[in-house]
């Protein structure tokens, strides 16, 4: 057996595209929040693209990460258009 072949566990590949399925997830969720009930799909959203930023930052994935970031783009955008969650929220001004 050739040593080139052998890679130790610790120095594995990572997964590629780790937490982009979460990010995608939670961008859906987010856009749902913000043309129908915030409420019940922005908090949902939030989670999701939470877990899926540890994944990607985890696996140190780009497109995991980029996805990630538009999920949370979009959910803040759901936070802002939902008078619900900004009373919530205790943001009374913008609503």
């Amino acid at each position: 057996m050739s040593n080139d072949l052998y890679m130790p566990p610790s120095h594995s590949p990572s997964v590629k595209g780790g937490g982009v399925v979460p990010g995608v997830i939670a961008c859906v969720l987010a856009v749902l929040g913000i043309v129908t009930i915030g409420l019940v799909f922005v908090p949902l959203a939030a989670l999701l693209a939470c877990i899926g930023t540890a994944i990607a930052i985890k696996d140190q994935s780009g497109s995991g990460i980029g996805v990630n970031v538009l999920a949370w783009v979009l959910t803040l955008l759901g936070v802002v258009t939902s008078p619900s969650l900004l009373v919530l929220l205790g943001v009374t001004a913008l609503s």
